[in-house]
């Protein structure tokens, strides 16, 4: 395996080893799993927006220019509300806004 030198902060070294002291594995092994985890989350965000990278693209960090702009948050979230039933949202409590944690969490209603 080729080794490759790079800097780390005071804060970053601090999280790796703490990380591998409460989970037994040694810095490398960690480091790989979060590369590993990066690369499926980068992937993961190119296919949900219609992106493609290759793996040979993902190694050279040059993945292919977007094809189509991608559209704002705000309206991904009017097409999606949209596409609610009817009958689905007069089920939605009048005080969802006020008493999320109650409904999400199930604490007591304040």
């Amino acid at each position: 395996m080729e080794q490759t030198s790079f800097e780390l902060t005071p804060e970053q070294k601090g999280m790796l080893t703490t990380l591998s002291r409460e989970t037994g594995k040694p810095i490398p092994t960690l480091i790989a799993e979060a590369l590993e985890a990066l690369q499926e989350h980068v992937h993961r965000d190119h296919d949900r927006n219609g992106d493609a990278v290759t793996q040979k693209d993902a190694r050279e960090g040059s993945p292919e220019e977007p094809t189509t702009p991608s559209k704002p948050f705000w309206q991904k979230v009017l097409e999606a509300s949209a596409r609610i039933p009817e009958d689905e949202l007069q089920r939605v409590p009048t005080d969802l806004a006020a008493q999320v944690d109650h409904y999400i969490y199930g604490t007591p209603k304040r």
